[in-house]
């Protein structure tokens, strides 16, 4: 990212050495510029879905399936904890009714999971789940490609 004049210098220094190998290796050099993107919307919503797709080619599913996954097991529990308005009495109900061990718990959590939406998330909240996110893989063994034009989506707090 450039936001200083040092980081100019950087970057054409950095442009001259892989310009160099690539006239070495007889390829073309590629080079993309894009003004940061700061809301949680497009970038960080780019590099998640960049993930589920990963995720799920690993695990051989579909990546809206890893998307509800991933809702149930970490973005809940961050909108619980933070108390996110919308969900706070949908979040107390469904937590009744599991310990009240009713038989609808299940489906109404489930119906939960799938109305819970990323866009509701803050871009520390999202930021923490494409963490935990990457975390989870990571123990899994799978290690989620970031290109360098979205590291800062998965970085932002």
């Amino acid at each position: 990212m450039i936001d200083s004049h040092l980081n100019i210098t950087k970057t054409l220094g950095f442009l001259n050495t892989w310009h160099n190998q690539a006239i070495e290796q007889g390829k073309p050099l590629v080079v993309r510029i894009n003004q940061k993107e700061d809301d949680r919307s497009k970038a960080q919503n780019r590099l998640y879905w960049m993930w589920m797709n990963q995720w799920s080619k690993r695990q051989g599913t579909d990546k809206d399936s890893e998307h509800l996954y991933f809702k149930k097991n970490f973005l809940a529990r961050i909108y619980a904890r933070d108390d996110v308005g919308q969900y706070r009495n949908t979040f107390a109900a469904v937590k009744v009714l599991k310990e009240q061990k009713h038989p609808m718990y299940q489906q109404v959590a489930d119906g939960l999971n799938e109305l819970i939406s990323t866009t509701d998330a803050t871009v520390d909240q999202f930021t923490e789940y494409l963490n935990d996110i990457h975390a989870f893989c990571s123990k899994q063994g799978c290690w989620l490609q970031t290109p360098d034009d979205l590291m800062f989506a998965w970085e932002m707090n």
